[in-house]
């Protein structure tokens, strides 16, 4: 099973958010990734489960990385990510009239991906292609990145210019047959170190994507009050799969500062992220996290992040119209009141004496729960332990709630999930 990644925000419903969480976040980060200043051979594996309350789904996911130093121009990196979901996921039909669960459907599945890249340095400048594969069942992707790190100001300032671009195959339910999709993002950052003790990123970022963008499980629900109730289309569940624009252009920002307190010998880092797309999606996230060193070991980092976004301009839990219907309908119902015919039937309007309208179907349209009015809380702690000079081992917690906000959106149809990470790094 897979979902694209619809709205900014990280919710997981099902496999294709891991690919949205892998492949395109490994290759749009790898833009504006400071560039190391040292060499740092090194490997690390971590495990994440991310488990939704009530049993709903299940994520687990095993990431290798690697990055070594071939010469002092040159250094290599790379990752591998195993994920697997299972669960049940929201259908995107509303709940029977008087029941508070909304429709859920089983899912699993596996993906596969890798990512490689190099930095290439030469004076002030440092070049960083990138190239990642993912694979799923119904998903296949290839992204290529290239990002140009240019230092200014004895080092002191750094300009990220970054573009990356992904190929992406999309299959599913209602899709059967492989189709493609297109994305593009331009990145320009600049990294300033305020003082010793002060550090300020901010990146804005222009992503465009193009071809199938619906999600291929997704489905809604159409309704119609015929003069007949027999003529009504279930007001249960999904009758008819969803349909987004085959276009999105969106626009985000961030900025960053970190700083280090000697009195308490920590630093705190916040940060401010923007969206905007022509789905009508405006997005806001704001995060806070401390690192408290311990002794000369331990780095304890709780953190807490909030997110606010507005629904897309095609969302609604239910949509006027009958799936028979897409391009509307003229009805006429007939004198024996049982007998409705349509404007398609060579005898219409028969011998009724009054004729009805059915409403085509909207240009886009998706109960997606994900692209409703919402915000999400995170918060949780990473816990870091330099057990030696060449291994360290991390452990982390979060705490993953997302609401509703718009009144209308059945409660059950978001999730709250608990996130557990195990990490090892090694040092050479």
């Amino acid at each position: 099973m897979r979902t694209q990644l619809t709205s900014p925000d990280l919710s997981r419903t099902s496999s294709s958010s891991i690919r949205a969480l892998g492949l395109a976040l490994m290759v749009i980060l790898n833009l504006g990734r400071s560039i190391r200043t040292s060499a740092e051979d090194r490997v690390e594996y971590r495990f994440e489960d991310y488990r939704e309350d009530s049993g709903r789904v299940k994520v687990q996911t095993q990431t290798a990385y690697f990055e070594t130093d071939l010469n002092p121009k040159v250094a290599v990196k790379g990752q591998f990510v195993y994920d697997s979901i299972s669960g049940a996921t929201p259908t995107g039909g509303p709940p029977a009239a008087g029941d508070r669960q909304v429709p859920l459907v089983e899912l699993h599945d596996r993906r596969y991906s890798g990512n490689i890249g190099a930095d290439l340095k030469y004076g002030r400048t440092t070049t960083t292609p990138g190239f990642a594969y993912s694979s799923e069942s119904d998903y296949q992707s290839l992204g290529i990145s290239l990002n140009e790190a240019i230092d200014f100001n004895q080092r002191n300032t750094t300009l990220n210019l970054g573009v990356a671009h992904n190929f992406d195959r999309v299959s599913g339910f209602y899709q059967r047959n492989a189709i493609s999709k297109d994305t593009t993002d331009l990145l320009v950052g600049v990294n300033q170190l305020l003082s010793p003790h002060t550090f300020v990123t901010l990146n804005l970022t222009l992503g465009l994507s193009n071809g199938y963008l619906t999600d291929p499980y997704k489905g809604v629900n159409f309704t119609y009050s015929y003069p007949v109730d027999a003529y009504d289309p279930a007001s249960v569940d999904v009758n008819h799969e969803e349909k987004r624009p085959d276009h999105k252009f969106r626009q985000v920002a961030q900025v960053g500062i970190t700083h280090f307190i000697d009195a308490l010998n920590g630093s705190v880092e916040a940060s401010y992220r923007f969206h905007h797309d022509d789905w009508g999606i405006f997005a806001h996230t704001a995060e806070l996290s401390w690192h408290q060193k311990i002794g000369r070991k331990l780095l304890l980092s709780p953190f807490f992040r909030y997110h606010y976004q507005t629904a897309a301009e095609f969302y609604a839990v239910r949509f006027a119209g009958d799936p028979l219907f897409p391009d509307g309908a003229k009805g006429s119902l007939q004198q024996d009141g049982f007998t409705i015919l349509f404007n398609d039937d060579p005898s219409f309007p028969g011998n009724g004496t009054s004729t009805f309208t059915v409403p085509g179907h909207p240009g886009a349209y998706s109960s997606d729960y994900r692209l409703s009015r919402l915000n999400t809380f995170t918060t949780g702690a990473v816990l870091s332990w330099k057990i030696h000079d060449n291994l360290s081992v991390e452990l982390a917690y979060k705490r993953y709630i997302m609401q509703g906000l718009d009144g209308v959106t059945p409660a059950s149809a978001y999730p709250s999930a608990h996130v557990y990470t195990v990490g090892l790094g090694l040092w050479f």
